[in-house]
């Protein structure tokens, strides 16, 4: 009998080493597909519908997620505004540290740049903040005693790309007695608070 001249063995690892490159290279494009995240940063000022928002919740940086779906469409942060009633939401980033998963502005008689006060969100058609958390486990506000200011710097609802971008501070306070836990804040400080959302995306 004639010996084989390349062992099972020996056959087995030439054709590892000739999928290593493959393997590593589909590794390559796994990190790509699926990035790192960024960190959280707060967004700087502008005024041109980048569709960011985001503050200091008690000295901590909270960002709003704004990453876009399949479609092209940014979900969060959303304003709507309509014969001058104005409305942001925004649901934090997933590496966001801290309760708060929701914010919920609400401004009325809002017709162009100014300084509109937050305070109680009752009637409907006043203009207040909420702040919310997990679950809906407490939810935050500001109110007659605890305010806040919400300023536009700029209003665009005739452009190729309408937006409104402005800035925001205000205390908020668990509401209507929730029963808070002993690891949430009694009192919500949120300062350099800044926005830039495109209109009706």
């Amino acid at each position: 009998m004639q010996p084989s001249l390349i062992s099972t063995t020996m056959l087995k690892k030439i054709n590892l080493l000739l999928l290593l490159p493959l393997l590593m290279g589909c590794e390559d494009a796994t990190d790509k597909l699926f990035p790192e995240p960024q960190p959280v940063n707060l967004p700087a000022e502008t005024q041109r519908g980048a569709n960011t928002f985001g503050c200091r919740m008690n000295g901590q940086t909270w960002e709003a997620n704004n990453t876009s779906t399949l479609m092209g469409h940014v979900l969060t942060p959303n304003i709507h505004y309509r014969h001058g009633e104005l409305r942001i939401d925004a649901f934090r980033r997933l590496q966001v540290v801290g309760p708060v998963t929701n914010f919920y502005f609400t401004a009325a008689h809002v017709t162009g740049p100014g300084v509109y006060p937050l305070g109680a969100t009752q009637p409907e058609n006043s203009s207040g903040a909420k702040l919310e958390t997990t679950n809906s486990l407490v939810e935050y506000s500001t109110d007659a005693k605890h305010t806040g200011t919400l300023t536009i710097t700029r209003l665009d609802t005739t452009g190729v790309h309408p937006f409104i971008a402005g800035r925001f501070e205000l205390r908020a306070v668990p509401h209507g007695g929730s029963n808070l836990p002993t690891d949430f804040p009694a009192e919500l400080l949120i300062t350099e608070g800044r926005f830039d959302i495109q209109l009706r995306r």
